[in-house]
C-alpha cells in the first residue's frame, strides 16, 4: 500500500512488514524519513510527518544530487550548457524540486524485458512517482518506487525528462540510493574469479566509502551486483533484521556504500561512472533499471528466500510452449568437444535418451569452421562438414528420441579467422591505429554499431525459423580491453542494451524458445538477464565439492530454479579430482540438473545408475526448482553444505547432505529442518526408495537430521560423503 499524507506531505510505502517513508520538506526537496520493519500491530502508516529529523539535511536527501551536494556520493551529476550572460562555464548544478506525483499500476523500470512474455505472477503492483523539477531549467527526474509487499522489496529507478532546449550531460546517473537505519554495519557480498564465482565475503564496513563494480562490459565473476547488509552482531543464519539489494542491470555497475562517522550509511548503485557519458537531447527521455532493495526480519536466510520468490513469480519469463520445470539437460561440450559428427552426436543422444535426459544441446563446434577455438565466430551457419543435410535432421531425430533440442552460441564475439571478419574488420571494438588485444582468438564485436547488432539477431532469427530449435546457451568469453566504438562512451550502455534487444525479439518471434546465460562460467548473472533466461551457468568449474562454495554464494542471491549445474567425468577435467558419481550427481541436483560426462565410455552400471538419480530427481523437481530453499550448514560450519527445499505447504521436503571431508575427531551437529508439519509423520527416502529415516515433523525440526560422519579412529582424512533424502508424509 502506498500512503500520502496531503497535510504533512508524507509518503508511507507499506508491505507485508516492512516499511519505507518520505517526506516533501519546505523547500520542495524529497527526504527520507526511515524505513524498516511496522511496529507490531501497526497496520497503516508508520510515519507521520510531524517527527522532525534530527540530522543534517545532506544525509537524508532521496536522490542526492551534485549541486545540493558537492563533497558526498550523488545520484546524479548533470552538466547544463553555459547559461546566457553566465561565461562559458557550464552548469554543474542540478537541484530537483518537487512538483507532482501520481500512484501508477503499469509503470515499469528502464531496460525492462520486451518480449511480451508473462512470468508466474502478473498481477498489477502499485508505482510511486515523484515528479521533480530543477529550480531554473526544464530538465525533470522522476524518482520511481514499484512495491511487492509480499516479499518486502522495492524496486526503485530514475526516469530523467529534457525538456530544456538543448542537450544536456549526464555524468553520473545512479538508479538509486537507500539511507539505512543508524549502526555499525556488516556487509555480505559475492566477489571470486574464473573458477571460484560467487564467493561470499564478509567485512565490517568502516568509516568513508566502500565500492563493489564491474568495469568489464558484462557483470563481471569479480563482483557480483548483490548485498546484504546487517547490523553487527544483530543478525545470523536465521535471525536477525538484513536489509538486502541487487541491481537488475548486465553491464558495467557500482554499488557504492558510503559510511559516515555519525554511523549514517548510504547505498548508492548503478552505471557505474567510470568512463561513463550520456547526452540526452532535448524532448529525450532515459529511464534507468531498477535497484531492488529489501528487508528481511529472518536473516540472511530470510533475505534470500524473499529474492527467490521473487525471481521465480516476477522476473523470471515462462514461455508458453516450454516446461513448466527445466528439463533435464546433456551438453555435448565435455564429452565431444570440438570432436563433432552426426554420428557420434545421434549416439549420444540415444544413449540420453535411455537415462532420462530431456534437452540435448550441442555446444561449441557445431557451425561454420569451427574446428577448433581459432575460427568461426561470427558464422552462424551450420558446418556441412558435420551436417551435411543441415540442422534439422539431427534435430528430428533428436525429437523423435523424446527431447528437446539446444545450440550454444557466442553472438557477441568474431574470430579473425571468420567470413565476417574478412568482410567487416572495422565491426569490433578498438581505437583507430591502435593496437587490438585478441584475447581468446577473438575480438568484441562493436554493438554501438546498429548495423552489427540487426546482423546478429538476423543470423539468429534465421538460424530459428529455419530450425527447430528448443533452447539457446548464450554464451560471452571475454573482457573488453580497448572499447572503442562508433558511439564513444555510451558503449557501455548500448552493448547491455543490445543483448537485450536481440533476446527479447528472438524471445517475441520464437516464443517456444528458452534461453541460458552464460559467460566464461558466471560472469552474466544478474536480475536483468533473468528477466530473459530461465536458467544460468555459475561457472566453468565443475568440480563438485569447488561447487560447494558457488553453489552456496548464487543461493544468497539468486534461486535454485536459475542455477544450472552439471554431472561431468570422475576425473574433473579442472582440478584433475576424482569424485563418485554419487556425489557428483547429489551437487549437480541442487539447481537445474545437467550432464556432460561422455555416455559413450560409462559402463552399463554407471548408466543405470544415473537413469536412477535422474528419475529420482524428477521425482524432487519441483520442489528442487519452485519450493523455498534454507541453507541449513553451510561450509564455514563444520565443513559442511547441508540444503533443505519443501514446498509451500509442508508436505514435501528435500534434503541435499555434502560433507566436504571428514578430519579426526571432528563432529557434525544435527540439522533441524524448517517448514514442515509439526503434527505428520514423515519418512525419507533415498535414490534407491531405501527408507533413510521416519519421524514426525516436529521431531525433524526440534531434534533434526543426522550429517554423516565417517571416521576410522585413527586420525586420518576421508573423501566427501553426500545424500540426498526425499522425504513425503507416510502414507
Amino acid at each position: 500500500m502506498i500512503d500520502f499524507n496531503h497535510k504533512t506531505k508524507t509518503f508511507n510505502l507499506l508491505s507485508k512488514s516492512a516499511f519505507y517513508a518520505m517526506q516533501i520538506d519546505q523547500d520542495g526537496r524529497l527526504i527520507h524519513m526511515g524505513m524498516g520493519h511496522r511496529p507490531i500491530k501497526c497496520e497503516g502508516p508508520v510515519v507521520s510527518g510531524l517527527y522532525q529529523i534530527p540530522n543534517w539535511i545532506g544525509n537524508t536527501i532521496e536522490v542526492p544530487c551534485f549541486g545540493d551536494l558537492a563533497c558526498d556520493e550523488v545520484a546524479l551529476k548533470i552538466s547544463f550548457p553555459p547559461a546566457q550572460g553566465a561565461g562559458s562555464l557550464p552548469i554543474r548544478d542540478f537541484r530537483p524540486r518537487y512538483e507532482s506525483h501520481d500512484i501508477v499500476e503499469d509503470a515499469q523500470p528502464g531496460l525492462s524485458p520486451a518480449h511480451g512474455q508473462s512470468t508466474l505472477v502478473s498481477s498489477p503492483r502499485q508505482t510511486l512517482r515523484i515528479q521533480m523539477r530543477d529550480i531554473e531549467y526544464d530538465f525533470y527526474v522522476r524518482a520511481c518506487y514499484r512495491l511487492t509487499p509480499e516479499h518486502d522489496i522495492l524496486e526503485a529507478w530514475l526516469e530523467l525528462d529534457n525538456r530544456t532546449a538543448d542537450t544536456v550531460e549526464i555524468e553520473q546517473c545512479f538508479f538509486a540510493s537507500w539511507t539505512l537505519p543508524f549502526g555499525r554495519y556488516l556487509l555480505t557480498y559475492l566477489d571470486g574469479f574464473w573458477g571460484t564465482e560467487m564467493h561470499i565475503s564478509r567485512e565490517t564496513l568502516s568509516f568513508g566509502t566502500k565500492m563493489l563494480e564491474s568495469r568489464t562490459i558484462h557483470t563481471s565473476a569479480y563482483r557480483n551486483p548483490f548485498f546484504m547488509l546487517n547490523r553487527v552482531g544483530h543478525a545470523g543464519y536465521d535471525n536477525g533484521e538484513v536489509f538486502f539489494g541487487q541491481l537488475s542491470y548486465s553491464g558495467n555497475w557500482r554499488l557504492a556504500f558510503e559510511y559516515r562517522h555519525d554511523l549514517s550509511l548510504r547505498v548508492h548503485g548503478g552505471y557505474n561512472p567510470f568512463d561513463f557519458q550520456m547526452f540526452l537531447p532535448p524532448s529525450a527521455t532515459h529511464s534507468t533499471p531498477a535497484f531492488v532493495f529489501g528487508i528481511s526480519e529472518n536473516g540472511w536466510d530470510g533475505a534470500s528466500a524473499r529474492l527467490h520468490a521473487f525471481q521465480r513469480e516476477r522476473l523470471m519469463p515462462r514461455a508458453p510452449d516450454a516446461p513448466r520445470l527445466r528439463p533435464v539437460l546433456f551438453n555435448t561440450s565435455e564429452a565431444l568437444g570440438y570432436g563433432l559428427s552426426q554420428d557420434r552426436i545421434i549416439s549420444l543422444a540415444r544413449k540420453a535418451s535411455t537415462i532420462g535426459v530431456e534437452l540435448f544441446c550441442i555446444d561449441d563446434g557445431w557451425f561454420s569452421a569451427r574446428r577448433s577455438p581459432r575460427a568461426g565466430l561470427g558464422d552462424w551457419t551450420p558446418s556441412r562438414e558435420v551436417f551435411p543435410s543441415g540442422l534439422q535432421p539431427l534435430i528430428d531425430e533428436i525429437h523423435n528420441l523424446g527431447m528437446r533440442f539446444g545450440l550454444w552460441v557466442e553472438p557477441e564475439m568474431v574470430n579473425p579467422d571468420s567470413e565476417l571478419f574478412r568482410a567487416h574488420p572495422d565491426w569490433t571494438l578498438g581505437f583507430p591505429r591502435r593496437p587490438r588485444t585478441e584475447h581468446r582468438n577473438q575480438f568484441i564485436l562493436d554493438f554501438g554499431r546498429p548495423e552489427v547488432v540487426e546482423y546478429v539477431y538476423n543470423s539468429l532469427e534465421n538460424l530459428l525459423s529455419v530450425n527447430t530449435v528448443d533452447f539457446i546457451k548464450w554464451d560471452m568469453n571475454r573482457i573488453v580491453t580497448e572499447p572503442g566504438s562508433v558511439c564513444g562512451k555510451a558503449i557501455w550502455l548500448r552493448h547491455t542494451e543490445a543483448v537485450y534487444s536481440i533476446i527479447d525479439r528472438l524471445r517475441a518471434r520464437h516464443p517456444g524458445v528458452t534461453f541460458e546465460s552464460c559467460s566464461s562460467g558466471g560472469a552474466r548473472i544478474d536480475a536483468g538477464i533473468l528477466s530473459r533466461a530461465e536458467e544460468v551457468w555459475i561457472s566453468d568449474n565443475t568440480d563438485p565439492l569447488c561447487c560447494l562454495a558457488t553453489q552456496e554464494g548464487f543461493s544468497y542471491a539468486y534461486c535454485p530454479r536459475a542455477m544450472t549445474s552439471w554431472v561431468t567425468s570422475k576425473n574433473n577435467q579442472q582440478t584433475g579430482r576424482s569424485s563418485s558419481l554419487g556425489l557428483r550427481f547429489d551437487v549437480a541436483m541442487r539447481g537445474v540438473l545437467g550432464l556432460s560426462v561422455n555416455l559413450l565410455e560409462l559402463s552399463e552400471e554407471d548408466l543405470i545408475c544415473c537413469a536412477r538419480h535422474i528419475s529420482f530427481y524428477k521425482r524432487c523437481r519441483s520442489l528442487i526448482q519452485d519450493g523455498n530453499c534454507h541453507r541449513l550448514q553451510e561450509l564455514d560450519e563444520h565443513n559442511a553444505s547441508v540444503w533443505q527445499f519443501v514446498d509451500h505447504t509442508g508436505s514435501e521436503s528435500v534434503v541435499s547432505i555434502v560433507v566436504r571431508d571428514h578430519r579426526s575427531a571432528q563432529y557434525h551437529p544435527y540439522v533441524k529442518l524448517k517448514g514442515l508439519r509439526t503434527g505428520s509423520a514423515y519418512v525419507g527416502k533415498d535414490h534407491h526408495g531405501r527408507i533413510i529415516c521416519k519421524a514426525t515433523g516436529a521431531e525433524l525440526m526440534a531434534l533434526g537430521l543426522p550429517v554423516h560422519q565417517k571416521c576410522d579412529g585413527m586420525g586420518s582424512i576421508h573423501i566427501a560423503y553426500s545424500r540426498t533424502i526425499h522425504f513425503r508424509i507416510a502414507d
